[in-house]
């Protein structure tokens, strides 16, 4: 065979073992790694009626509740139902319901956990209304243990349970209330990584109502528009030394807003005769209450069997706990709180002795109810 035919065979040969080869692809996929930060509520703080807040906040503006002559609501600032009151020291910073007034604060210091590690996570913030309304802090730089807060930062993958530095941080957030805010709203953090992914805790969202209205009824129990006293039967005039009780009951009624609570006081006028009848009692033309007038009031089963004397009001006073602007608690002296429960009632019967020379139709003065919010 010539060279020629070798060559034929080869290449046959060849063709013959020698097989195409194809190439392809297939995706690759896992799943998402930017996981969403995590928050744990570490601690909680409130600033109720103080002087300077947590940090910036002010005494609050309380607002009361009137209506118009055509019935209509409007929001004053009075010394009469708005405003603070100096607690005593066993009471400091203690409110049952959740309502705040403008000023007032509220604080959680609350640990952001990233399993992406701890420069993910930009910022926190507190939302009202799921609306970020407060930017808070971070102080992870703080006096701060891994251990601390075993009991509240559960083992979570690979992260231990307990403040773990570099997957966590710790900020403080400090709410203050502001004017706009009203109504009944939900409280929560917001924390944000650094792809902006936001992630709340449904487990520490609150529900506070803020800036709700004080509004207070007072009437007399039988309907009429005055106090009145009992004669004794037969007798049309009250004698000089004669000691008359009233015969109908002052009841206050708290009507505010958001379930808050009142610390009430009582005070009255000196009574004066509006009849120009060159009227004596006995020193000049008033009764004064100060040393004739006496009240004792019940608020649910707290009822004072005592008669006290009753003051003037007197706006150039502080407003404490046992005496606001001359006024007096409603239960005085023996009770340490004088509290008017949201949607609550309280009475309270009056006591008048008529000094020994006393000429003169008393008719003109007025019994004055100051409340303050618990």
């Amino acid at each position: 065979m010539n060279k020629l035919f070798y060559g034929i065979v080869a290449v046959a040969l060849l063709a013959i073992f020698v097989s195409p080869v194809f190439a392809d692809t297939i995706g690759n996929q896992i799943p998402p790694v930017d996981v969403p930060p995590e928050i744990y509520l570490l601690r909680s703080g409130y600033d109720i009626c103080t002087p300077y807040g947590i940090e910036g906040g002010s005494r609050p503006y309380i607002p009361a509740t009137y209506f118009d002559a055509d019935g209509n609501p409007v929001e004053v600032q009075d010394m009469q139902t708005g405003g603070c009151i100096d607690f005593p020291p066993f009471w400091t910073n203690t409110r049952a319901g959740q309502y705040a007034f403008t000023g007032e604060q509220i604080e959680f210091l609350v640990l952001v956990r990233d399993l992406n590690m701890r420069d993910d996570i930009a910022s926190a913030a507190f939302t009202v209304g799921n609306l970020p309304e407060a930017l808070c802090r971070d102080v992870s730089s703080g006096n701060f243990y891994q251990d601390e807060f075993d009991d509240i930062v559960p083992e979570r993958g690979l992260v231990n349970a307990g403040y773990q530095p570099e997957y966590d941080k710790i900020f403080d957030c400090i709410l203050t209330v502001e004017p706009g805010f009203y109504g009944l709203k939900k409280i929560n953090i917001e924390a944000r990584d650094k792809s902006n992914v936001a992630t709340s805790n449904g487990g520490i969202q609150q529900g506070w109502f803020f800036n709700p209205a004080i509004i207070m009824d007072v009437s007399a129990s039988d309907g009429s528009s005055s106090i009145q006293y009992a004669l004794p039967a037969g007798q049309t005039v009250a004698l000089p030394g004669q000691t008359i009780l009233s015969k109908n009951k002052l009841v206050i009624t708290n009507l505010a807003e958001g379930g808050v609570d009142l610390w009430a006081f009582i005070a009255a006028d000196d009574l004066t005769d509006p009849y120009h009848s060159a009227a004596r009692c006995p020193d000049s033309n008033v009764l004064d209450v100060d040393q004739y007038m006496d009240y004792r009031c019940k608020i649910g089963t707290l009822e004072d069997d005592e008669f006290h004397c009753i003051t003037n009001k007197d706006t150039s006073q502080g407003c404490h706990y046992n005496g606001c602007l001359g006024a007096r608690p409603l239960l005085a002296d023996n009770y340490p709180v004088s509290i008017i429960g949201n949607m609550k009632d309280a009475e309270c019967e009056f006591k008048l002795t008529i000094p020994n020379e006393c000429t003169g139709t008393f008719t003109q003065g007025k019994i004055h109810v100051l409340v303050r919010a618990v």
